[in-house]
Parts: C-alpha cells; structure tokens; sequence
C-alpha cells in the first residue's frame, strides 16, 4: 500500500514535524492515509467541527469510553438501528422494562376476565379481554428479538 494520495508522489520515509506553539494548516482538502495504527491524543480539550456532513466508517468494533456524561442532541431524529439493542447498564438493559409491561398487561387483562363478584358472573366482555392478553403476547413475540 502506497502512503500517497491520488496523483502524488509516494514517500516512503518518515516526516517528523515538532511544533512548540500552535500550528495551523489551511488547504482546500487535506487526505490522511496510515498504513498502521493512528492515534490523536490530547491533555486538554479537543474539538471537531464540520459544516456538513461526517462519516464514520469502522470494520469491526467501535467503542468509546466517556469518564463522566455522554450527550447526542439531534436537531431533527435520532436513530439507533441494530439487530438487537441494550440500553441501561452492564447488568440491566431497560429495553425489558417493554417486555415486562406486556406480561403485566397480560396477567391484568386475565384477571380481569376472570374477575367475578359474589352476586355477578364474570365481565359480559370477558373474551375481549382475554383478546387482549393475546395481543400482548403478539407484541412480545414482534418485539423480543430486538431486546438484548
């Protein structure tokens, strides 16, 4: 692999450059290629900024590592999109909180179709509610599968 971009010479000895101050680049385009590892590092703060759009392209795993608080603030949608979602912490993934409440919502709707009063038979609907329980079981059988 040649470290050039398209129509440049190819180098193939190492460039050092030590700055004591700040340094700026202005260019039109600027190309970075590694053949190995790279590595951006600071003490202090850092700050990247675009005017349009950014794409990240990784191969395998992504993973980042925020020491306090995390914020992604989207101006129009946000989306998460994965064949399988976790949210919350190492042990617990609130995402089962959905799949909780529907077996909640199942075990009431069934009690309540089989709620009776000593003077009264059980609800005339009865059999809509049990229809409910079974909707809730179709949720949890479309949903289940995206839930880590």
């Amino acid at each position: 692999m040649s470290l050039s971009a398209p129509g440049y010479p190819s180098y193939s000895t190492a460039i050092t450059a030590v700055v004591l101050g700040t340094s700026t680049l202005l260019a039109g385009a600027v190309q970075q290629v590694a053949e190995g590892d790279y590595s951006l590092a600071t003490s202090s703060h850092y700050l990247a900024s675009v005017g349009k759009n950014a794409t990240i392209d990784v191969g395998q795993t992504l993973i980042e590592k925020i020491g306090l608080l995390k914020q992604s603030i989207a101006g129009v949608k946000q989306e998460i999109v994965a064949p399988v979602v976790w949210v919350g912490s190492p042990q617990i993934n609130v995402m089962t909180l959905m799949l909780d409440t529907l077996d909640v919502v199942k075990e009431l709707a069934e009690l309540t179709a089989a709620h009776t009063h000593h003077n009264t038979g059980t609800p005339q609907n009865a059999s809509a509610i049990r229809g409910t329980a079974h909707k809730s079981d179709g949720l949890k059988q479309k949903y289940s599968p995206v839930i880590g």
